[in-house]
């Protein structure tokens, strides 16, 4: 095992993106993560993508390498003396099913730390535990998009609200409990704190990935709005189209520091010449005069020709890219977008990477994603003793798969 997570023993009572993002983290990391599921398994492990013909998806393997999988019927009296057992063992648990369902299944905080004092409980809501709608069903696409305010600042031209691409407010929501436990495992082993409650919410992760547009609107009462690309304050922070239908995105946020050398560099010194570009703030004032020329200007030659002109003259940019060409950038396997993981065979496939490295404690997947129950009976064997007669005695009974 590797990883700053080693010997840290993580229980997960998670479905869907949100929760299981946060394990899949934590067990590259190093932490030894038991994923409990009921019998049917994870939702997650039903949900095909387009042109995937797999035994499992390739959404479910990225948020749940490395794992180990044990099945329990929890509503059991049984089965939750066993989920009690693990919780014995454990240093976190964490889920992001609804907190009402735990208070009824008895793996609310309260429950559990009578258990374990020292365990570090995380969860994960829609709208937050102390909101009137703290036990609204959601999804990322509900919380974290449409009710945030996301979707409607990035709305479409005609006003119709985009589709976010998949789990995006999960995957940041789960990075961010990652980084709560981890904290709270550090300020228990400081001796600040014994086992709390750590919490957040896919509506206070939008809150925080707006937080400029919200922040604004908070602190002015000016409500920050979508802004048609002509009419951007400073075309030097714009996207363009090349000669060849490729597109470059200016960096000049420094619009005066780089204006004139942009200009010549160009081929158009008469912009710098001209009323109403001499500052940053008279360009904002005339931005879709300026976006126009700039159009017209950076249409007449293809992109290898501008991006070699802008790198040999310091011009910050960068390229719009497809999936297909990041996929084919250097930058982003060069940045450890992408990792090796075990598939199980003596192989390894390459899947994305989770975000953080470390220089000394460096990790890599111990394994793939489990099967439904793969580790039930190893589990409750060596993790808590539990006799091979009384395993096969809750297999009949329907209590463990």
């Amino acid at each position: 095992m590797s990883g700053p997570l080693i010997n840290i023993k993580v229980i997960e009572l998670a479905v869907w993106f949100a929760g299981p993002a946060i394990g899949g983290i934590l067990s590259d990391w190093g932490a030894d993560v038991v994923k409990i599921e009921p019998l049917i398994g994870d939702p997650l492990r039903g949900l095909s993508y387009a042109g995937e013909v797999r035994e499992l998806s390739s959404g479910f393997e990225l948020d749940n390498r490395g794992k180990r999988s044990v099945a329990i019927d929890l509503s059991k009296p049984e089965g939750k003396e066993l989920g009690y057992e693990l919780i014995k063992t454990a240093d976190v648990f964490f889920s992001n099913v609804r907190y009402s369902g735990l208070e009824r299944l008895g793996f609310d905080y309260e429950s559990l730390h009578r258990i374990n004092q020292d365990l570090i409980y995380g969860h994960v809501s829609g709208f937050g535990l102390e909101s009137v709608d703290s036990d609204r069903p959601t999804f990322d696409v509900g919380a974290f998009w449409a009710r945030s305010g996301f979707a409607a600042l990035l709305k479409q031209r005609d006003g119709s609200p985009t589709t976010p691409r998949g789990a995006m407010g999960d995957h940041a929501t789960g990075s961010n409990m990652a980084g709560g436990i981890a904290a709270a495992l550090f300020a228990r082993e400081r001796g600040v704190a014994r086992g709390q409650f750590v919490s957040t919410s896919l509506t206070r992760t939008a809150a925080y990935q707006l937080g400029q547009d919200m922040n604004q609107a908070i602190r002015t009462g000016v409500t920050p709005r979508m802004v048609p690309r002509e009419n951007q304050r400073n075309p030097l922070m714009n996207a363009y189209k090349t000669e060849d239908a490729r597109w470059i995105w200016l960096l000049m946020l420094e619009s005066d520091r780089f204006w004139d050398r942009f200009v010549h560099i160009i081929g158009a010194p008469e912009l710098a010449e001209d009323e109403r570009f001499q500052s940053s703030m008279q360009r904002a004032a005339n931005c879709s005069a300026l976006t126009m020329l700039l159009d017209g200007i950076l249409a007449r030659h293809a992109f290898a020709h501008w991006t070699g002109k802008f790198d040999a003259n310091d011009i910050w940019w960068a390229p719009v890219q497809e999936l297909d060409d990041v996929l084919k950038d250097s930058a982003f396997f060069d940045a450890g977008c992408v990792v090796p993981v075990p598939d199980g065979s003596g192989g390894t496939v390459d899947m994305v990477a989770s975000p953080i490295d470390f220089s000394t404690s460096s990790w890599t997947p111990e394994a793939p994603a489990p099967q439904l129950g793969a580790h039930t009976e190893l589990i409750l064997a060596d993790d808590l003793a539990v006799s091979w007669e009384t395993i096969s005695e809750l297999k009949i009974k329907g209590v463990i798969l």
